[in-house]
């Protein structure tokens, strides 16, 4: 039998595209197998929002071309963000990967994940992989995933767009993933019911910008949504709460834009049962000079007023966020102004990154990546001391407190967890809890955790 095995990098839209890709070459007759030199297909499905993400990928090739020697019939595949041209090796139209990886086969497009069986034809005519409904598929979120990025059924990432149509200066996304498609409701709401059936406890909704589902150009020209009267995320949002009847008890999403954070989104947070306490919504950087280089299509005072109502209708919310240090032609001036905008939002957690060029970005052609290594390693550590002082104090006021955890794994003997807040929990018991939401007393904190002691159900 055929095996494969599939390395994945990158965000949660990539894991879930994998998802995908498992259900095709299953149903085309392979086995999974994670171990690489037993395989006979290897699939790279990969991110380009970092170099250093291609540079991973890339110093894999190496070890391909070692296993090829031992098996003749190894099939190479790359997929996801760094693809721009569905291709085999002999495709008369190639994409630009062949002229730097002699060990590649097959590049493709996650969002053309139906053509794979047949460019894996044309690399090797002989192999037996039987022809199957899934080639044919206009679209491949027509294809049931696994929901295995998992440890339990419990969780499900559930897709509801792809591609993107912000156009933020830095970032390649709408280049690699193409415009923002959303997917049918229909769709959306039948995998959700599937889920849910098999268990899924909590559903986590993901999107390059998931808040703007329905909103796209595409979806506009097209008016796939002409028929609601109200926004299609708030919609969706409102069928899916009425999954809770079969047992779901949590809706997540990830990850929103500030564009589209809407009053009457904001207002079905508050409502809607299966919503969570918590939104992660980037702002990228505090001073609107370089929000407008960035492209990020709000001001500091529109992003602070979105937070304003969402703390003002959901007073236990916790919310984190994404910045950039070092973008191009970031002042002194003008970075004290982020880091002054960092400390008053009181984010409880946020990811900092030091920008660094994208080759193919609007920044990389027209921007200068002019801050040096030192000050932009200066200004994380800035921001970053403050994001500890605030998640200690917010973490320390969960101590004493009673809390909702969704048990995600096990290390050691220890468990952990999410709480509703999106806080990690650990904890230690001798029961298997895995995907179990399960009440625990917290008793202490380090920087960004929470450990408490498990209460036994009566």
């Amino acid at each position: 039998m055929l095996t494969y095995s599939i390395q994945t990098y990158g965000c949660s839209m990539n894991y879930s595209d994998t998802e995908r890709m498992e259900t095709y070459l299953e149903a085309l007759g392979y086995k999974k197998n994670p171990v690489l030199k037993k395989a006979d297909l290897i699939i790279f499905n990969t991110c380009s929002i970092r170099q250093r993400a291609e540079d991973r990928v890339l110093g894999q090739m190496v070890r391909m071309g070692d296993l090829k020697k031992h098996n003749k019939n190894l099939v190479v595949v790359i997929t996801g963000c760094m693809v721009r041209t569905p291709s085999s090796k002999y495709s008369a139209k190639r994409d630009g990967l062949f002229t730097k990886i002699k060990e590649l086969d097959v590049a493709i497009k996650n969002d053309e994940l139906p053509l794979l069986a047949k460019l894996i034809r044309e690399v090797n005519p002989d192999i037996n992989i039987k022809e199957i409904p899934e080639e044919s598929l206009e679209s491949y979120f027509q294809i049931n995933p696994t929901h295995s990025s998992h440890a339990s059924n419990s969780q499900a990432f559930i897709a509801i767009s792809n591609g993107c149509d912000k156009f933020c200066t830095y970032c390649i996304v709408p280049f690699s993933r193409g415009r923002e498609k959303s997917r049918p409701l229909e769709q959306i709401l039948k995998e959700a019911q599937v889920a849910v059936k098999n268990g899924a406890k909590e559903i986590i909704l993901i999107g390059q910008t998931v808040n703007s589902y329905g909103l796209s150009t595409y979806d506009k020209a097209e008016k796939t949504f002409d028929y609601l009267k109200k926004e299609p995320f708030v919609y969706l949002l409102e069928e899916l709460d009425k999954l809770s009847d079969l047992g779901l008890e949590r809706v997540r999403f990830t990850s929103s834009h500030p564009k589209d954070m809407s009053d009457d989104l904001i207002d079905a947070m508050s409502r809607l049962k299966t919503q969570m306490p918590y939104l992660h919504l980037p702002v990228q950087a505090g001073e609107n000079a370089v929000l407008k280089r960035m492209n990020r299509t709000y001001t500091v005072t529109q992003y602070k007023e979105i937070i304003r109502k969402l703390r003002e209708k959901i007073p236990k919310i916790s919310i984190t966020t994404d910045i950039i240090v070092g973008f191009c032609g970031e002042t002194d001036e003008e970075f004290e102004t982020t880091r002054k905008f960092f400390e008053e939002m009181d984010f409880e957690h946020a990811f900092i990154s030091q920008y660094s060029n994208r080759n193919g970005t609007y920044a990389s052609k027209k921007l200068k990546d002019n801050i040096s290594p030192k000050i932009k390693h200066s200004r994380w550590h800035t921001l970053n001391n403050t994001l500890k002082k605030n998640s200690n104090k917010v973490l320390k006021g969960f101590v004493d407190k009673t809390l909702k955890v969704l048990v995600e794994g096990q290390e050691k003997d220890e468990w952990f967890g999410r709480s509703e807040h999106y806080k990690e929990v650990r904890f230690k018991s001798k029961k298997d809890l895995l995907g179990q939401i399960v009440k625990v007393k917290i008793t202490s904190h380090d920087d960004f955790r929470l450990y408490g002691k498990i209460i036994a159900s009566k």
